[in-house]
């Protein structure tokens, strides 16, 4: 992690926000006095952190299985750091890179980020750009990349969410606007695209966190990709409530990352709720494509809006 470290403050009349050059990550996210984000508050904290806490997580977040994809007939190697299987960018992705900061206002940040070709392992000299919006009540991310040459891109925001402020978020109730979901085997994807009825990823009404489990879970909760509606646009995916606030989550990404922190220092001291595309897209050709070319622009928003 580089010592590099500069942190900003965007405010509204009710909601102040704190984001970080490196990795671009928010800090904290703060609403009627309570700081609603789990994880490091300052520089020296955030030396210690393997947890992705609120950070942009790339060139590709999730897995890829094996570390390895090919891509127009050539075979890649990425670096393995999760078991066999190469997660979040490997072992310096973007969550660990400083930022350049482009603009900066009460109410806006601008941060960018070069990635020279073969980091990681992955093709293409790629340009991010992270933009931090507020609004009211509401925190809009806007991420925007492109490539010199053909290579894979799935970003998202790892932000773990606690409403209460302190202690785990075993208490909230989630509802995650998704029908179906990809089942897994040691958190890769079977390749299937099945329906929550019936299961325990059913989400599509309020559930409390802390009396449910995923059959996949390894070390117990959930950390399962959900299939969003394929409406264009920005759509609501999520709904986290601890019965005193409420946080809305809306996106227009194809999937939705629910991890409930069972391997955080603090067990289920939040839960990430990472918009973006599936896991292991590479092994899978009918799931969403991450791949960019040159002449394409890439871009995700997802926004939280807090009541």
């Amino acid at each position: 992690m580089t010592t590099d470290t500069e942190i900003y403050t965007l405010s509204s009349e009710t909601l102040k926000v704190r984001v970080c050059n490196v990795g671009a990550r928010v800090l904290s996210f703060e609403y009627d006095g309570v700081d609603m984000l789990y994880g490091p508050k300052n520089a020296e904290e955030l030396q210690a952190d393997t947890c992705y806490c609120g950070a942009v997580c790339g060139r590709v977040a999730n897995r890829i299985a094996g570390g390895r994809f090919e891509l127009d007939g050539k075979e890649y190697t990425l670096a393995v750091n999760n078991g066999p299987n190469h997660l979040h960018g490997g072992l310096k992705g973007f969550s660990d890179m400083p930022w350049a900061v482009e603009s900066v206002s009460p109410t806006q940040l601008v941060l960018s980020l070069n990635s020279p070709d073969g980091d990681e392992g992955y093709p293409g000299a790629v340009k991010v750009q992270a933009i931090y919006t507020i609004d009211g009540n509401r925190l809009t991310l806007e991420l925007k990349a492109e490539t010199d040459a053909p290579t894979l891109l799935n970003l998202t925001n790892h932000a773990y969410w606690n409403l209460n402020g302190c202690g785990t978020m075993d208490d909230h109730l989630l509802m995650v606007h998704a029908s179906a979901y990809t089942p897994m085997v040691a958190n890769i994807p079977t390749g299937a695209i099945l329906p929550v009825t019936g299961t325990l990823y059913d989400l599509t009404a309020p559930a409390c966190l802390g009396e449910r489990n995923a059959p996949d879970a390894i070390a117990g909760g959930y950390d399962d990709n959900y299939v969003l509606p394929t409406t264009p646009g920005v759509k609501r995916a999520a709904t986290l409530t601890n019965g005193k606030y409420t946080l809305h989550l809306a996106t227009d990404a194809p999937g939705l990352q629910v991890y409930t922190g069972d391997y955080l220092p603090l067990k289920r001291g939040g839960v990430a709720l990472e918009a973006q595309n599936f896991p292991d897209s590479p092994h899978n050709p009918h799931f969403p494509t991450i791949e960019l070319r040159p002449g394409q622009v890439y871009a995700r928003t997802i926004e939280w809006c807090i009541e």
